[in-house]
């Protein structure tokens, strides 16, 4: 019986560390069937987000199920997320040499500096289908006005070069077609993949769980997963625990994550009185324990993609209070599965998480709702069932548009 040849496929991304982007690209290129694609991922060799020992050894772990799943690993040292001409450059002349000995059918792009570096030099090497998903943009929360005209339209220029445009949320579809960076048609609404196996993990009791964690048994527990850097907000539910405290004086805030944030953050919460509440504990590999040791999670970002963590949270049966922004209020049903609330407004922020611990019985309510709201639309599979359907669909589009001419 004869067998149809694989078909090949890079995929790029920036740097690979404990975000949720790698995460969602790790996912795609061990999930994706193997009998159909050959797949290659290349990545930059920096780790600019400082990971710990733990999360190196977690990195390692998952780059060997890569390795396992038949997936070739390139490196290339000059892909850095910041702008650096020379660097730019070698990547780019690297990245073409690449295309030009695997030849693929489909280039994937993910994150800004990958998609920007990528697609041209797809484009340059004359690949069929170019595919990328920035995994959040920069169109607000980051940059002042010029810079972010800047940013518009060099992505306009680089959705000229585009085939799929992959948002994860449809909030987030919205966001860049009201931009005009591609068409319509060219953009797509697809969920970033969570492994959901942590609902199993939900028997475990909150006592048990902040035992096995080292948190204090005693009083509230609010958590916030995610990486200590301005855009998730941490600022602002630091600045909105005091009146938190005021009502429930035994209160206590959890950070998991790690950035450059941690020393002023630190600061804040000594200069206004609640450093003893303050549980700052890295990045964790064992995210499940924490999430199951909280009585609510918050996620008051200033900008979001998606957000992953809220997904986890939620799967453990944890309300999220989190801010209107992004992807987020696609998550999260306020009043059924959580509250959102306005962006960079700590007085909403603590009202919301009062009201929650204000009435347990509404709490566990919304927890239980939340967990029965994440279904299958989240999952791994489904992320990348959505994606090779796409990459088929715009294959066989080039392949008929060759064959009409």
């Amino acid at each position: 019986m004869e067998t149809r040849p694989r078909i090949p496929v890079l995929h790029l991304i920036t740097r690979l560390d404990r975000g949720g982007s790698a995460e969602n690209t790790l996912i795609t290129a061990i999930g994706l069937d193997k009998r159909r694609y050959q797949v290659t991922l290349a990545a930059g060799a920096s780790r600019e987000s400082k990971m710990t020992p733990g999360e190196e050894a977690r990195l390692a772990a998952r780059l060997a199920e890569v390795r396992a799943a038949g997936v070739e690993l390139v490196t290339i040292p000059s892909l850095v997320r910041r702008i650096s001409p020379i660097q730019d450059l070698l990547a780019f002349v690297a990245l073409v040499r690449l295309i030009r000995r695997i030849k693929p059918a489909v280039v994937h792009t993910h994150t800004s500096k990958a998609g920007a570096i990528g697609r041209p030099a797809a484009r340059l090497c004359r690949v069929p289908v170019v595919v990328h998903t920035p995994h959040g943009h920069l169109f607000y929360g980051y940059y002042g006005p010029a810079m972010t005209t800047v940013i518009v339209l060099l992505e306009r220029w680089l959705g000229r070069l585009t085939d799929g445009l992959i948002a994860l949320t449809s909030t987030g579809k919205m966001e860049y077609l009201e931009r005009r960076i591609v068409p319509q048609e060219r953009l797509h609404a697809i969920h970033s993949g969570v492994d959901l196996p942590l609902v199993d993990q939900a028997a475990t009791s909150m006592e048990e769980a902040r035992r096995a964690c080292g948190l204090p048994l005693k009083g509230p527990l609010i958590g916030l997963v995610g990486r200590l850097v301005t855009i998730k907000g941490h600022r602002d539910l630091i600045e909105a625990f005091p009146a938190i405290l005021r009502t429930f004086p035994e209160a206590q805030l959890l950070f998991v994550g790690e950035g450059e944030e941690r020393g002023r953050l630190a600061a804040q919460a000594k200069s206004l009185g609640v450093a003893d509440h303050l549980h700052m504990v890295g990045a964790q590999p064992e995210l499940w324990k924490y999430l199951a040791a909280c009585d609510l999670c918050v996620q008051p970002s200033l900008n979001e993609g998606m957000g992953r963590t809220v997904i986890e949270a939620m799967a453990m049966g944890r309300p999220v209070v989190a801010s209107q922004v992004g992807g987020l209020p696609e998550l999260i049903n306020s009043g059924k599965t959580g509250l959102l609330v306005p962006p960079m407004s700590p007085p909403a922020l603590a009202e919301a998480i009062c009201a929650l611990l204000r009435d347990p019985e509404e709490l566990r309510r919304m927890g239980r709702a939340a967990q029965q709201s994440v279904d299958h639309r989240f999952s791994a599979r489904a992320m990348v069932e959505a994606i090779d359907l796409l990459y088929r669909r715009l294959l066989q589009e080039k392949r008929g548009g060759a064959a009409g001419q």
